[in-house]
């Protein structure tokens, strides 16, 4: 029997497991829980202060969540921590406070992009250099304007092997609006997000190269906004909120 967290951070439904699980078992359990749970769109690990996603990336979203997650275990409406986030090599400061009852908001500092370059996107309708940001765990691939959702789902694990990427991401920006498509090769998923925190702060990167180093700002998502801040020297901030819904248990080996 394995037990976890639902949580809402801005319709980026998030399972967290806060039952100790092997760490060769957490594919499998991951799987099985998105099984189990048709709305989500990610699993994460947690114990402490530790977060594992289970595709290895790194997840600004599920950041938030199991910070929230510490504070409502812990009894505290309000902190500041550093926490270990797969994806992310050194500790992530979250800054979290209690707003109601389950319901938290917070900042966190983004990881910095290893890489920013072109890449050229093979379209049936024709190629388009588009912007790649490359985080250590996660890339994502920034274009302005849409594209045919079921070409984007049919390309997407091509340009991930070809870059490289741990999983990859597109981030369709039209005005002030973000529309994130993922793909995560372990576990497997591939995924219209209610949002991305981490897309969020690649579409916010790419921006500011276009504006001297700075972009502050929301984006509209799915599932509602998200707020970035950049400025050179600094690592980006994403400001958002996060919803915990419920605690639950599945009968799963955690195989630990």
């Amino acid at each position: 029997m394995i037990s976890y967290y639902l949580i809402d951070p801005t319709g980026n439904i998030t399972l967290l497991v806060d039952s100790p699980c092997g760490a060769g078992q957490r594919v499998k359990i991951a799987r099985e829980l998105m099984k189990a749970e048709p709305s989500a769109e990610q699993v994460g690990f947690i114990g402490g202060n530790r977060l594992d996603m289970a595709g290895g990336e790194f997840c600004g979203n599920a950041t938030l969540s199991a910070a929230s997650v510490y504070c409502l275990k812990n009894g505290i409406d309000e902190a500041k921590l550093e926490m270990s986030v797969s994806g992310a090599e050194n500790p992530v400061s979250v800054d979290i406070v209690k707003k109601s009852e389950g319901v938290y908001g917070g900042r966190v500092e983004m990881p910095s992009p290893e890489k920013i370059e072109n890449i050229i996107i093979p379209f049936s309708s024709g190629e388009i250099t588009a912007t790649i940001v490359k985080f250590k765990g996660i890339s994502h691939i920034i274009i302005e304007g849409s594209a045919d959702r079921a070409e984007c789902e049919r390309i997407i694990p091509l340009l991930c092997k070809k870059s490289g990427a741990d999983c990859l991401g597109m981030m369709f920006i039209e005005g002030g609006r973000l529309t994130p498509l993922v793909y995560a090769p372990i576990p497997g998923t591939l995924v219209w997000e209610s949002s991305c925190a981490s897309g969020t702060t690649a579409a916010g990167i790419y921006l500011a190269s276009k504006n001297s180093g700075f972009f502050k700002g929301e984006f509209d998502e799915p599932g509602g906004k998200l707020g970035i801040e950049v400025s050179p020297g600094n690592a980006p901030v994403l400001t958002g909120s996060a919803v915990i819904k419920s605690h639950r248990e599945i009968p799963l080996d955690c195989g630990e």
